[in-house]
């Protein structure tokens, strides 16, 4: 009997870059932080695994975090899908991140990543618009005989953290509905939230990844800053459309 064939993923979410490679968010570092993340990820010898960027890469919207982050990942030789998230700048990424052009999605032999834009503008909360819920109806007839994960920046289920959970994206019963017609979907991935949850919603696997950088305390009522480390997801994709997917926290230096 053959041996099941997996694809691995990674996804690292909420980096908050500033504006110089110094800058700090929560009195860390996130430049230092996320090298510390693909450090470990080289370690693991998985350098060469796609990494999903799911949103806030930019703390600021600056398109100075943009260039730095195009330094860093050109140099480190990293194969890259992003999204943008509410403080990033969709214009500038495109931009700015000029060496990992913008990809709405892959196939990856008998899978397919699907990303979608959830962000809006001077607003924290999730949304997808029409024109996204339109493609993403057309990526799921096209997909329709791959294995589907869905990466976004906001999640479209509750986490269980007050303050956060009215970030959750405002159109979810619309974005489900779609996906209620298609029974290959094997989970979606988000950030924003800077903690992990994993839990089901509408019959589908839905998945939060920690931040790269700082973390807020789960099951909050309010903002909250947790000791947690930076971390990332890994997601394991078999052939036969198994899903296997877990979070390793990295202890970094957090400050210059």
């Amino acid at each position: 009997m053959s041996e099941v064939q997996k694809i691995r993923l990674l996804q690292i979410t909420d980096l908050h870059f500033g504006k110089t490679p110094q800058c700090l968010v929560n009195h860390v570092n996130p430049v230092m932080t996320f090298n510390a993340i693909l450090d470990d990820i080289d370690r693991l010898r998985w350098h060469e695994d796609i990494i999903i960027l799911s949103g806030d890469l930019s703390g600021i919207e600056s398109y100075k975090s943009y260039k730095i982050l195009n330094k860093i990942l050109k140099y480190r030789d990293k194969k890259i899908i992003w999204l943008p998230g509410n403080h990033d700048n969709i214009t500038d990424m495109i931009k700015y991140l000029k060496d990992f052009p913008r990809i709405i999605s892959m196939a990856l032999q008998n899978w397919s990543v699907i990303t979608l834009d959830t962000s809006q503008p001077n607003s924290p909360v999730g949304y997808i618009h029409a024109d996204e819920l339109q493609m993403l109806e057309r990526q799921l007839v096209k997909m329709k005989d791959k294995f589907i994960i869905i990466a976004m920046h906001h999640c479209p289920a509750l986490v269980g953290s007050r303050w956060l959970d009215k970030h959750r994206v405002k159109n979810h019963s619309d974005f489900f509905k779609i996906l209620s017609n298609h029974k290959n979907i094997k989970g979606i991935f988000t950030g924003h939230v800077h903690q992990k949850f994993e839990g089901i919603c509408k019959d589908i696997a839905v998945y939060t990844t920690p931040s790269s950088c700082f973390q807020f305390e789960p099951n909050s009522q309010k903002y909250e800053i947790s000791e947690t480390l930076p971390g990332y997801r890994w997601l394991h994709l078999f052939d036969d459309g198994t899903l296997e997917t877990g979070v390793n926290y990295v202890s970094a230096k957090l400050t210059g």
